[in-house]
């Protein structure tokens, strides 16, 4: 929600009435929250989606109603980077204690004073029941009628065969019938289970180096009885590239074997499917060219979603489940390629894949090149271009890096190789990260090696019942920010790291005491005290090398500890203040930096800290934020 100048030289209260009355037709609950994490403005749906009244939700806590994952964005440009339409799966806590799974969407408002952070809240519990239904549905086809339906067509199967010839004509012809309408529901099935699965990411591919002529001559023999039966001929166009691609051998044959009995299907008999094979660059293209009668335009831009099907009479007698060419789509993007089709000359039309060729997927993904006394990093990230640019980041701060793109590679090269840290994304075509570092942790070598997660969805990570027991250094969504992660990884392969930095923080904000714990916790130890008594107890008892401190602890100010801050030497303690607004104090020979609450985020303040902490090494002084 953007406001324009005029309504934010309003008085705080009309300004408020003004956004609430903007936010009175929306569907969702809305609610804006300060940098304390309080609530500031809601509308009439947040009453009804919590069960609390206007004037019980303002000045509540977020953490009151949102109790999990949502604060941690609610500072500054922690903030502001999270876009609307991006939404947060969470949980909601209505007044009665309830909870009910919501959907978040963050946006940032100004008003008089300073930003606050909007939420749009949406109910999901709808979906969430769906897609429990829906994933009870495919349970049911899988195990209640896939394989009564496959003994079945069995064995009418083996009646066809072994009795068809004696049984009366009308009789074989019955059961000619039945089998094959036996097999068509087992293929519906296995359409139906593929689907769900391919789109559920729970379809682990295999990929290598594949010969794509020798697998389109299999796929083309396996299929030829098929193309017999409607009088079409197969044929490999001789001239065809002879090409390796980098894919997952099964998947791809399933993929030509859905666009050839498209294409023999709708071929007239006596016709002929012809099967091209090209390499531009670094993609290798497979076509499949049928001689039917074309796609009708008005189905055109429909032609690759789930039961879909054409209204021509030609069409629905052909049969099929519409979802042939689904599953085509999905599997060809998780190999990174792309589907298309295009009308074929003098009638017909061209079906075509786009897969990776194997001498761009094949690098070998290990740093000879690096000094022998680098710190050997192992970054496990399927896409190329994201790791690329990690090890490009990386190496220019003085890292060794390792790549591997499958969960296969980064096993195999985690047991060869002795890392000092590993760096693991969460999706792999053969696994998924959290398992991946289930297994690294489970080897002698790897038990307290540092281990960061870098994930354009961390936060599904974090909730894995998985993840709390793995102890994972940090979490990076994609695109890392790389200046923090090179402290992060400079703090915790330290030659000391049993003697971490200590920060004592000084806040009686009790809301804000956990947040600045957790966002320190890859890099420092953080004593959090609510008053000056306390702060003192830390300072004898501890050694100290930073201080956050409040200035406005109640009655009593943070600056009373200034004189306490000393270290062994009697030097000062540098100090940076946190205030909740501009007070006009400026730096001086203790105190390094004064942050406004409202105007500072956790990242920003992390990095402050840091470059006063952990001065970066040498060959990270070039390096460009």
């Amino acid at each position: 929600m953007v406001t324009d100048a005029a309504t934010r030289d309003l008085p705080e209260e009309e300004f408020r009435l003004a956004a609430e009355a903007c936010w009175k037709a929306a569907p969702d609950a809305m609610v804006a929250v300060n940098a304390s994490g309080e609530i500031v403005l809601v509308n009439v749906q947040a009453e009804k989606r919590f069960g609390y009244s206007r004037d019980e939700l303002l000045g509540q806590n977020i953490t009151n109603i949102i109790p999990e994952g949502f604060s941690e964005g609610m500072l500054g440009e922690d903030a502001s980077a999270q876009q609307t339409g991006t939404g947060i799966e969470l949980q909601g806590r209505r007044k009665d204690g309830s909870e009910f799974p919501v959907e978040i969407m963050l946006s940032t408002l100004e008003s008089a004073d300073g930003l606050l952070v909007t939420a749009a809240i949406r109910d999901i519990s709808a979906r969430k029941r769906a897609e429990r239904l829906k994933d009870e549905f495919v349970a049911t086809v899988s195990h209640e009628l896939r394989t009564p339906m496959t003994s079945i067509s069995g064995s009418l199967s083996l009646l066809v065969g072994q009795w068809g010839s004696v049984l009366p004509e009308s009789a074989a012809r019955l059961l000619t019938i039945a089998h094959k309408n036996s097999q068509r529901l087992v293929r519906l099935i296995d359409d139906i289970l593929d689907i769900e699965k391919l789109e559920a990411g729970h379809v682990a591919f295999n990929q290598s180096r594949v010969d794509i002529i020798a697998l389109l001559k299999q796929t083309i023999e396996a299929n030829r009885g098929f193309a017999e039966a409607y009088g079409v001929h197969l044929h490999l166009d001789t001239m065809a590239t002879d090409a390796d691609v980098h894919a997952d051998a099964d998947r791809l044959a399933q993929v030509f074997t859905n666009l050839l009995s498209n294409a023999i299907k709708f071929s007239p008999a006596g016709e002929k499917v012809l099967v091209t094979v090209d390499q531009k660059g670094s993609m290798v293209r497979i076509s499949v060219r049928d001689h039917g009668c074309g796609i009708p335009a008005d189905f055109k831009p429909h032609i690759f979603e789930k039961f879909a099907q054409a209204d021509g009479t030609s069409s629905k007698e052909k049969g099929g489940t519409g979802l042939g060419l689904s599953i085509v789509k999905q599997i060809v993007e998780r190999l990174r390629g792309e589907v298309g089709f295009e009308e074929a000359p003098g009638g017909g039309t061209i079906f075509y894949v786009t897969v990776p060729a194997w001498e761009r997927a094949a690098e070998p993904g290990i740093d000879r090149k690096a000094a022998a006394i680098s710190k050997r990093i192992l970054v496990c990230e399927d896409d190329q271009e994201t790791a690329a640019a990690i090890w490009t980041r990386l190496a220019q701060s003085g890292f060794a890096v390792d790549l591997a793109h499958t969960v296969a590679a980064a096993r195999s090269r985690a047991e060869a190789t002795p890392y000092t840290a590993i760096l693991v994304d969460l999706q792999f075509p053969d696994g998924d990260g959290i398992s991946l570092i289930q297994h690294l942790r489970a080897l002698p070598q790897y038990r307290d090696t540092p281990i960061a997660v870098i994930s354009s969805d961390p936060i599904r990570g974090r909730d894995d019942v998985r993840s709390p027991k793995l102890n994972i250094l940090s979490w990076f969504s994609k695109p890392p920010d790389f200046r923090h992660l090179i402290l992060v990884l400079n703090a915790s392969l330290a030659p000391d790291t049993h003697k971490r930095p200590c920060i004592l923080h000084v806040d009686d904000d009790r809301n804000l005491l956990p947040l600045i714990a957790r966002a320190f916790s890859a890099v420092a130890d953080v004593i959090s005290t609510d008053s000056i008594k306390s702060a003192r107890h830390a300072i004898m008892t501890n050694h100290i090398d930073m201080a956050l401190l409040d200035i406005e602890l109640g009655t009593t100010s943070g600056l009373e500890l200034l004189p306490d801050l000393r270290n062994e030497d009697g030097g000062p303690i540098p100090v940076i203040v946190l205030t909740a607004r501009d007070t006009g104090l400026l730096r001086d020979g203790q105190v390094e930096a004064v942050l406004t609450k409202s105007q500072a985020s956790l990242k920003s303040l992390v990095q402050i800290v840091c470059d006063r902490l952990l001065p970066a090494p040498a060959s990270a002084s070039k390096e460009v934020a």
